[in-house]
């Protein structure tokens, strides 16, 4: 076997870096958390659950507290040997292991039925046969069929370390097949995705400008109607003293002029500056500000819009088109946003929701041709146009005939009411008429945020109701330990390799080189691309595979391949970041390095309140790199020695174990 025989051997070539496109942090989510003064089984099932999400370590220290402190049944037994024996060989069980199973020596009463002691008692042959080195097959697969559907598969998932090895063909068959039938289960290729889409943040409107109104504007409104009334009521009793009859018929005109300039002066008014408004939401893009700081919340917002907006071009439209008359819009909407949720220092990628809604009602709104629809709802028609004149020309005519039959009885008293009427009058109309014209702007400004925040809502709603089925955090381990499995399979059947070809295996979990990642409470990292490397180790080396696997879309990509014979390892190496970020590599002989990075960078915010550290350890778990350390640097250090001494080693590991596990049943 050559140790150059590569395909690809660099896993992390120069320049590449690994990247989080999306990150994700379900705090809701408490399947990991142990309540406050949690009680012996409820620390054991907390335990059971970290085993099933592929955190043995932390299984083991619940698991074995709960059954340290008399939480001791034939069911926290099992699991108790599955999470000591889980991801690891059995030299790898410490000696502290063994007392916490010998604690709990013969408190287990068998009973006819019960399932769980029937495993435990097969795990107890199992370890026994392989102390002895006389592992039968053929009883080791009547005794998994004997077992019910839940223990045959627990045991299949946690102990495949020890499945390695001669005359075990059958059961890693009956193991892929079983992988390869669940690997898209539970409408997996439909909800994967959801897992890592962030806690949407809940619908928000800009609040409406208050009234800008002050207590002067309404002393001088008041102030100078009393006086314009007035002047005009002496005017007017002045006229009727010398022409009641002209008087008569100006007084009403007067009036009804006045009346007609009010109501259609202001509509008028009003329809002419709210389309002003919208038509520079619209239309006027204004001065793009200095480019937000990278990285930034506004800066994220930023490229959201640009993107969705891109994305969502109008069928019949030419992009360049959409994109150019949509600027002002564009602008707009994200100043909006950046306004509503900036304060709130959340993720950016938490109101992408609402991002993508209003990108979408957009191009909707050009569809149906409604997205300039306020300039007709808006537009001044000829009828107001008429009407406001011809309020005018009789507030004129009127008031012409009132004056100039008053001026017949009191000129000089005449002139000046005149005067300050018309003085009066202007100030008080125009101070009026910027009272009216707020308060009939916050009435529709109110509305339509109403409106707005109705339909922001609803969207919200939509959106939280398609990730309502998102997948468990025990659904996405299961899914992953299957891949893994396929990918196992894959190695196998490309090398022409049999389980009783396979003395031992190994594998690591790693993020590709960019990738969305999520996680819940307490858990690890899950991502929706793996770097997975397979380790085969067989009498005459070892074969690697290395893939790329789209979780989302359960397909393996860009496939290397490399076997080095077990003198060609030179060394085997991890190093650790201060934030706990990992990266492995291995070195061949002639200097050639596979390294990967086993954990990405720690989160941007610690929005859960948890220690990095402790989340990189339980990725560190899942990503099987404490076993695959333990194989590679043994090989480091024995070469082609280290199958016998392996073997040897565990033997004598087992025979302590497999005496504890005897000692269980009474």
């Amino acid at each position: 076997m050559n140790a150059s025989t590569v395909t690809s051997a660099n896993i992390a070539e120069e320049g590449a870096t690994v990247g989080v496109q999306t990150e994700a942090l379900h705090g809701d989510v408490y399947v990991y958390q142990l309540p406050p003064d949690a009680t012996p089984q409820q620390k054991f099932e907390v335990g059971v659950k970290c085993l099933r999400g592929g955190m043995s370590a932390r299984a083991r220290e619940y698991i074995s507290d709960a059954v340290v402190q008399g939480h001791v049944t034939s069911r926290s037994c099992f699991y108790l040997l599955l999470a000591l024996l889980s991801g690891r060989t059995l030299q790898q069980v410490p000696k502290e292991d063994l007392d916490v199973l010998r604690s709990v020596q013969a408190r287990i009463v068998e009973r006819p039925g019960d399932t769980w002691v029937i495993a435990v008692r097969m795990l107890s042959d199992l370890l026994t046969s392989l102390q002895t080195g006389s592992v039968d097959s053929e009883a080791i697969e009547r005794d998994l069929q004997a077992l019910g559907t839940r223990q045959r598969d627990e045991i299949f998932r946690h102990l495949e370390m020890l499945l390695s090895g001669p005359a075990l063909d059958g059961l890693w068959a009956r193991a892929f097949a079983s992988a390869k039938a669940e690997r898209c289960d539970y409408e997996r290729l439909r909800r994967v995705w959801k897992f890592f889409q962030p806690e949407p943040i809940g619908a928000r409107v800009r609040s409406p400008r208050p009234a800008a109104i002050t207590v002067g504007d309404w002393i001088r409104s008041i102030a100078t109607t009393m006086l314009s009334l007035t002047s005009v009521s002496f005017i007017g009793a002045v006229s009727w003293q010398h022409a009641w009859s002209s008087t008569a018929l100006a007084l009403p005109l007067f009036t009804a002029g006045c009346h007609a300039c009010a109501r259609h002066g202001v509509e008028w008014r009003f329809r002419v500056q709210r389309r002003q408004e919208k038509d520079r939401q619209h239309w006027t893009a204004g001065q793009r500000p200095i480019a937000a700081p990278q990285g930034g919340f506004a800066n994220q917002i930023d490229r959201q819009f640009d993107y969705y907006f891109a994305r969502y071009v109008p069928r019949n439209t030419d992009r360049a088109e959409w994109l150019t008359r949509t600027a002002a819009i564009r602008r707009c909407l994200r100043d909006e946003v950046v306004e509503l949720y900036r304060e709130s220092r959340v993720d950016a990628k938490r109101v992408a929701w609402l991002t993508r809604y209003l990108v979408s009602d957009v191009k909707g709104r050009w569809q149906d041709g409604t997205l300039w629809d306020y300039r007709d709802r808006l537009r001044v028609t000829a009828s107001m146009k008429v009407l406001f004149t011809l309020g005018v020309a009789a507030l004129i005519v009127g008031g012409a005939m009132m004056t100039w039959s008053a001026l017949y009885v009191r000129p000089l008293s005449v002139v000046g009411a005149t005067v300050v009427a018309i003085w009066g009058g202007w100030i008080a109309c125009a101070t009026w008429l910027r009272i009216i014209l707020e308060h009939k702007r916050l009435t529709a400004e109110q509305a339509e945020a109403d409106l707005l925040l109705a339909e922001r809502r609803a969207a919200f709603e939509r959106w939280k109701s398609k990730l309502a089925d998102k997948p468990t955090d025990l659904e996405m381990a299961h899914w992953l330990d299957c891949d893994r499995k396929a990918l196992m399979e894959e190695a196998m059947r490309h090398y022409k390799l049999a389980a009783a070809d396979v003395i031992a295996h190994a594998f690591i979990e790693a993020p590709a080189s960019y990738y969305k990642r999520a996680r819940v409470r307490k858990g690890p990292w899950r991502y929706s691309r793996y770097k997975l490397l397979t380790f085969l180790l067989t009498a005459d080396g070892v074969r690697q595979l290395t893939v790329e696997l789209d979780f989302e879309k359960a397909t393996f990509h860009d496939r290397a391949r490399i076997n080095y014979r077990y003198d060609a390892v030179a060394a085997v190496e991890v190093t650790e970041a201060d934030d706990g970020h990992k990266t492995f590599e291995l070195t061949l002989v002639n200097g050639h390095p596979i390294e990967v990075e086993v954990t990405g960078p720690p989160p941007g915010t610690d929005q859960l309140g948890e220690d990095t550290r402790m989340v990189s350890q339980a990725t560190l778990d899942t990503a099987g790199l404490g076993n695959t350390l333990h194989i590679l640097e043994g090989v480091a250090a024995e070469g082609k020695e280290w199958i016998r001494n392996e073997r040897e080693r565990e033997r004598v590991g087992s025979a302590d174990l497999a005496d504890a596990a005897r000692r269980l049943l009474a």
